[in-house]
């Protein structure tokens, strides 16, 4: 018997591919609950002091390309994020005012954890997730890691019960 197409939750393992930074994706789960949608980073090792930034795109609508919103935040230790509407695969200056939060744990877990209310993306049946880390490691060449893959979403992940 096959898996369903959707489901309540989605999780994939990330390769070591982004080698030249420490803050490589190793793992991305997201659940959409009834009243949050959370995204879980997991990173080959999370420092407070470093460099890189974190996109985390929501797709809720399927026949517009790209994004609708996405949290964008630094990695590192004093940080601050924002969720805005987003144009394509970029944010825009359009905040969205509403109740979301970005938790970073550094160390053993090394990971960043991003929730966000369901009012904040209008309640949609289904979302489809992709994220992104850039880290400027030298100054001069800067490391991109996406997941699943470069601008390419996950499965769609219905509302249920959890998160």
């Amino acid at each position: 018997m096959a898996a369903p197409a959707q489901a309540e939750y989605y999780s994939t393992s990330d390769p070591a591919d982004a080698n030249r930074s420490l803050t490589d994706i190793r793992a991305v789960r997201a659940k959409h609950g009834a009243a949050n949608v959370v995204v879980k980073v997991r990173f080959q090792d999370l420092t407070r002091s470093s460099a890189a930034g974190l996109s985390v795109f929501i797709d809720t609508d399927r026949g517009e390309r790209g994004a609708e919103y996405v949290l964008s935040s630094g990695l590192n230790d004093g940080t601050d994020y924002v969720l805005t509407t987003a144009a394509g695969w970029r944010g825009t200056a359009e905040r969205v005012e509403c109740d979301y939060e970005a938790t970073y744990n550094w160390g053993i877990r090394n990971s960043v954890r991003v929730r966000i209310d369901r009012e904040c993306l209008q309640r949609p049946s289904a979302v489809r997730v992709s994220v992104k880390m850039a880290d400027p490691t030298d100054g001069s060449t800067r490391v991109v890691d996406w997941s699943p893959e470069r601008r390419r979403w996950s499965l769609p992940i219905e509302s249920g019960l959890g998160a």
